[in-house]
């Protein structure tokens, strides 16, 4: 992992030092001069550390699954065996990538090389090279066997999810001060819950074509530029089993907000490295498509459970379908 811009809080303090130490002390670190938590995640505890070895990202897992983050731990040697920039851990005093310290599991991450760029500030260069590794990652995932990996289902009942809507509309009308940020979310709860009333809105759906490990949550977030090309990917605890059409259209989704420019960049690196027919790229839209318009997890996490840090994935732009944009896009495919 590598600097974050974003949102950084500074535990320098010497008594900060000393309450991570117990877990610093797996690794063969030296002296550590500073510790800076990383606010950016909305899950598990990141934390850059500076130390005599040099500079390393600690992260305290939420998961109590063991085996989900040995096998996330074992996709990115996998990925790195293949020469693609996964970014590595570094083994513990006893030689492993995960240690366990007061019932929670910890690791030690490599600081990656580049840079970090904000969504804002992505250009057609960065959705080139965003697209370029994409498809090699694909191409080399495409062999690996279903280890456990999370799937999704595609299957909500919408009068439970419009309940789920109205509870979080709720909570929010309740609190005593709301700020933009929450008129914002409040406009897009009344647009989706429209949306899912409508009889156009997919509420299930069965992908066609085949399923492969994907990274799961490839996005700018995660990734590292230098130059022209990705030089790092972190972040692999997310990986899925799905057809690799429903993470380019997620991409193209969550990354580009389907912005022309940038999401054609991205489908022609990609397409140019590992062709995706447009059948297939359809079935993978309709995939997530099905998947974002019942996306209710970031509101939870805020209005229901006090996580702020999940507003982040809470864009502040009206809420729009994703099906009705990718149509007008796609219609020059």
């Amino acid at each position: 992992m590598a600097p974050i811009p974003f949102i950084l809080r500074s535990m320098s303090s010497q008594n900060e030092i000393e309450r991570l130490q117990p877990v610093l002390d797996f690794w063969p670190l030296g002296g550590v001069r500073s510790v800076t938590e990383i606010l950016n995640g909305a899950v598990n505890q990141v934390f850059r550390i500076e130390a005599s070895l040099g500079n390393f990202y600690l992260r305290l897992y939420k998961t109590e699954d063991r085996g989900r983050v040995l096998r996330e731990h074992a996709l990115i040697e996998y990925v790195a065996a293949h020469n693609l920039p996964a970014v590595q851990t570094l083994p513990s005093r006893f030689g492993t990538s995960l240690i366990e310290y007061q019932g929670k599991y910890g690791a030690l991450y490599f600081e990656a090389p580049g840079h970090q760029v904000k969504k804002t500030d992505l250009t057609e260069v960065h959705a080139r090279a965003s697209g370029t590794m994409l498809a090699q990652l694909h191409k080399i995932l495409k062999p690996l066997p279903d280890a456990g990996y999370r799937k999704y289902s595609l299957n909500w009942d919408a009068r439970e999810w419009i309940a789920r809507l109205d509870k979080i509309e709720t909570a929010l009308l309740q609190r005593p001060h709301q700020s933009e940020a929450d008129q914002w979310v409040l406009y897009r709860l009344k647009d989706q819950r429209e949306w899912m009333r409508n009889p156009a809105c997919l509420h299930s759906y069965v992908p066609k074509y085949s399923a492969q490990v994907l990274h799961g949550d490839y996005h700018q977030g995660n990734l590292f530029f230098q130059k022209e090309t990705v030089c790092g990917v972190i972040d692999w605890d997310q990986a899925v089993y799905m057809p690799r059409g429903f993470e380019v259209a997620r991409v193209a989704s969550y990354m580009f907000d389907l912005k022309r420019d940038l999401t054609m960049a991205f489908l022609e690196a990609y397409m140019a490295l590992n062709p995706l027919p447009q059948e297939e790229l359809e079935d993978g839209a309709k995939a997530w498509g099905c998947h974002c318009d019942h996306y209710v997890w970031a509101q939870e996490e805020i209005y229901l459970h006090g996580n702020e840090r999940a507003r982040v994935f809470i864009p502040d732009t009206p809420y729009k379908p994703f099906s009705e944009v990718w149509a007008q896009l796609t219609k020059t495919l």
